[in-house]
């Protein structure tokens, strides 16, 4: 059931929205087909409010969506959902009118409209709001691949056709949109969460969510390209379960290292780490020259649903590279002695090998580690499982942190094979 909150949450929404529509009578003689089309567009302000909620990084958002990770996967369906409930509404619209709608300039709307159009009319407020909101998604399709931060950046520019979609609802509506009914309140409460949300993580978000500083206390590579950094808290621990990430931004460096999501590497109260591979352009910065011991990390979070013990007493762990670093917290905080736990980590080379000294030397009865220099060994694959795992009678929960690649090609063999598999987990780290 919490694989699938998110959804049921989305549903939900959307079944109360038509059904306190339902009860809720216009204001005066409108056709059929508009009314409906109102709907719609109901429906498109319920999905926007939706997003916006899901770009705050609450941590309501980890619990109603089982993780932040999958919460920006509804972000981008539901972001394509509501493009197309407001071009539905654009299209019905035409033939729910029972009057054609001019331009008003300098002019208020027509009365029993709760508020007036200073400029434009509400119709082409609405108009305007549909062709920047298509233009901009197509635009973000496009621009992807752009590094994160830029496109961060970017993205924040949405926050224009959704508050002429808003201004739009509130001028055009065929229904009292602030009388005391169910579906006014309803609409009233959805809307305000969706722009606070959007104020909150286009405006203040950078400068309210960091809360928690943590001064540097040591820094060493753990492998080539990968660093590790500890630090230790000033303000604000971060209260943390293993397996969680937090957003990281360098406090007293401006524009050193913007905020980013990484897995927390250990688990202690008294010092947090991060094992951050070297994989793009800010990551490198940091490793090359321009961090050092004593300087202020600023974190958010935590955030992140991959908790082992949510599954099977019987797991698989499966770490590829920098993938490892969920699974060193995991073991920190002491598994269960009712779990038994096989390790298994692939890495390219001895010299990518992340803590590999560290892991050889665990002695505990319930976790067995099976370390893979793929340069010898080549891939991993379920001829690996096979090996080292003899009992295929016990059901097994699998976690999973490494390259997409390797994660479906395991995913298709473990289907294929005699292993019992009740889950694979894992996170998707894509907050696009």
């Amino acid at each position: 059931m919490k694989k699938y909150s998110g959804l049921i949450f989305v549903l939900i929404s959307f079944l109360l929205t038509c059904m306190w529509w339902f009860f809720q009578k216009p204001t005066g003689t409108t056709l059929s087909l508009r009314q409906y089309s109102e709907l719609i567009s109901s429906l498109a302000l319920i999905a926007f409010a939706i997003i916006n909620f899901i770009s705050t990084r609450n941590r309501c958002v980890d619990f109603i969506f089982a993780g932040l990770d999958t919460a920006y996967i509804y972000h981008k369906y539901v972001s394509i959902l509501g493009i197309v409930l407001i071009w539905l509404h654009n299209f019905t619209l035409k033939g729910g009118y029972g009057r054609p709608e001019a331009f008003v300039f300098m002019a208020f709307e027509p009365k029993g409209r709760p508020f007036g159009g200073m400029f434009f009319s509400a119709k082409q407020l609405g108009t305007l709001s549909l062709y920047l909101f298509t233009a901009l998604v197509i635009l973000f399709l496009i621009l992807y691949k752009m590094e994160y931060e830029k496109w961060k950046l970017f993205h924040t520019i949405i926050i224009i056709p959704y508050a002429l979609g808003v201004v739009h609802y509130y001028l055009s509506s065929s229904y009292s949109v602030f009388a005391l009914t169910t579906f006014s309140l309803w609409m009233n409460l959805f809307n305000l969460i969706g722009v606070i949300s959007a104020i909150y993580s286009i405006f203040l978000y950078e400068f309210i969510a960091f809360r928690h500083k943590y001064k540097i206390t040591n820094l060493r590579e753990v492998a080539i390209d990968t660093l590790e950094i500890t630090a230790a808290a000033i303000h604000n621990k971060l209260n943390y379960k293993p397996g969680q990430f937090a957003f990281l931004k360098v406090l007293n460096k401006s524009g050193l290292f913007p905020s980013h999501p990484f897995t927390i590497s250990n688990y202690s109260s008294n010092e947090i780490q991060f094992s951050i591979k070297v994989l793009g352009d800010h990551t490198k910065i940091l490793k090359d020259n321009n961090l050092k011991t004593g300087d202020i990390l600023s974190l958010a979070g935590p955030n992140g649903r991959f908790d082992y013990k949510s599954g099977k007493k019987h797991q698989i762990w499966i770490a590829g590279g920098i993938g490892i670093t969920p699974f060193r917290s995991f073991i920190q905080s002491q598994i269960p002695s009712d779990y038994t736990v096989d390790l298994f980590y692939a890495y390219n080379n001895k010299s990518e090998g992340a803590y590999t000294d560290e892991f050889e030397a665990i002695n505990q009865a319930n976790l067995k580690v099976h370390l893979f220099n793929s340069s010898k060994t080549g891939f991993l694959g379920i001829k690996d499982f096979d090996k080292y795992i003899t009992n295929k009678n016990e059901e097994y929960t699998i976690y999973f942190c490494g390259p997409k690649p390797m994660r479906k090609k395991l995913k298709k063999e473990f289907k294929k094979s005699n292993f019992k598999i009740k889950g694979f987990n894992y996170e998707h780290f894509q907050f696009k």
